[in-house]
């Protein structure tokens, strides 16, 4: 769906920085990493994260919920909404291209343990 950058830029702020704000913790967008695989059970997603709580899942799946990032298609399973797909990459690769080089590094170093 195309959007005019001067209808973009009229959205008030406070909407787009929750929703910018709930992929923008490091646990919530790795939740949105691992669920653009598929859809998960949240004790396999607590699992893959390696969090002891599952109270802390919750509660990063509510926020994501809520921004419209994901849903759950059944109870006790979570997945990116198919319409949250392409903007989920769409801010990594936003994330890559501001950050530039400083993130590759960043990246590399990690790898290299």
């Amino acid at each position: 769906m195309y959007r005019s950058p001067s209808a973009l830029l009229s959205v008030p702020a406070g909407p787009l920085a929750a929703v910018l704000a709930a992929a923008g913790h490091p646990a919530r967008f790795q939740i949105l990493r691992i669920l653009l695989k598929g859809p998960l059970p949240v004790t396999e997603l607590q699992d893959e994260l390696g969090l002891s709580s599952p109270g802390q899942i919750y509660h990063h799946l509510k926020t994501l919920t809520a921004a419209g990032f994901v849903d759950q298609p059944e109870r006790g399973v979570y997945r990116v909404q198919p319409k949250a797909i392409m903007p989920v990459l769409a801010l990594a690769a936003v994330a890559v291209d501001v950050a530039g080089p400083a993130l590759i590094e960043a990246v590399e170093a990690e790898q290299a343990g």
